[in-house]
């Protein structure tokens, strides 16, 4: 498998905003896909198609913080048979507070998944597909971006 070069992550966000901009008539900006901003933290992209799915980019020089909204996933609050606040605020335990103070209350409410350790990734990836991994191979494609196909077969564990 291909290497993810993540170097070029800023530069394929920033295509996307591109394409956005020039597709979207300036009367119309409340239907943009992506909006970019300049923050003092970093570059920020926010990218949602305003049918219940978003996604939030922050980049910094020290980390790549991602968080998402997947309004019908089954790890959604708002999927869920009752809400559970506890798994809200377990996403952002631990998280620095510069970077917790950028969401209010119901932006928080609306997170699916977010990430920026290995551990909430693990979780996320075991959750969303319902799957059970090798975690070290999982920690390396984390680490590193990419694995092996023989690295990739070995990484789901069979039940």
């Amino acid at each position: 498998m291909r290497k993810i070069d993540w170097d070029k992550i800023k530069t394929r966000l920033d295509a996307l905003l591109v394409l956005d901009e020039y597709l979207t008539d300036p009367s119309e900006d409340w239907i943009k896909l992506v909006i970019k901003t300049e923050e003092d933290y970093g570059l920020r992209y926010l990218i949602d198609n305003g049918s219940g799915d978003s996604l939030d980019v922050i980049l910094t020089d020290k980390m790549i913080l991602i968080k998402g909204l997947d309004h019908e996933s089954s790890l959604s609050q708002f999927a869920a048979d009752e809400w559970n606040q506890d798994i809200i605020d377990s996403f952002y335990k631990g998280l620095d507070e510069k970077y917790v103070s950028l969401y209010s209350e119901d932006q928080k409410d609306e997170t699916t998944f977010l990430f920026d350790s290995f551990e909430r990734f693990h979780e996320f990836v075991t959750d969303y597909y319902s799957i059970t991994v090798d975690e070290d191979l999982l920690r390396k494609l984390y680490k590193d971006g990419f694995l092996s196909d023989l690295e990739l077969n070995q990484l789901i564990q069979e039940n």
